[in-house]
């Protein structure tokens, strides 16, 4: 099994009853090969544009950090609706899951944490 299978079957496992997951899967499906790679790019771009700002010496809850993370929240919506809750979820994911965080350190050292730093800003605002 590789691993784009396991992380597929981790996932119906974590999240197969939420409705999140099955607009993903619907979305997924209905897309080309084309229009995932554009998504994938579009998600890293945003990350790098993240990981500039964050070597300038931007604090996490800066305008043009924030301005990023509520791209990055609406990019979501390429494979789900999300929801405050579902994005704190992914933030915390970004710094305990060693493959996010080794994919993230690999860009920036330190750019899992300040994601999720500027990813509950985001909620925080969002929520007040």
């Amino acid at each position: 099994m590789d691993d784009n299978n396991t992380y597929e079957e981790e996932a119906r496992e974590k999240w197969g009853d939420t409705e999140a997951y099955k607009q993903s899967q619907e979305r997924v499906k209905k897309m080309s090969k084309e229009e995932l790679a554009q998504a994938a790019a579009d998600a890293d771009r945003i990350m790098l544009e993240i990981a500039e700002y964050m070597k300038e010496g931007l604090p996490p809850e800066s305008e043009k950090v924030q301005s990023l993370i509520a791209r990055h929240y609406h990019h979501l919506r390429t494979f789900y609706e999300p929801n405050l809750q579902i994005y704190r979820g992914l933030a915390d994911m970004y710094v305990s899951d060693e493959r996010f965080r080794s994919h993230y350190e690999k860009i920036g050292k330190g750019l899992a944490e300040f994601i999720q730093s500027a990813m509950v800003a985001y909620c925080n605002t969002m929520e007040a």
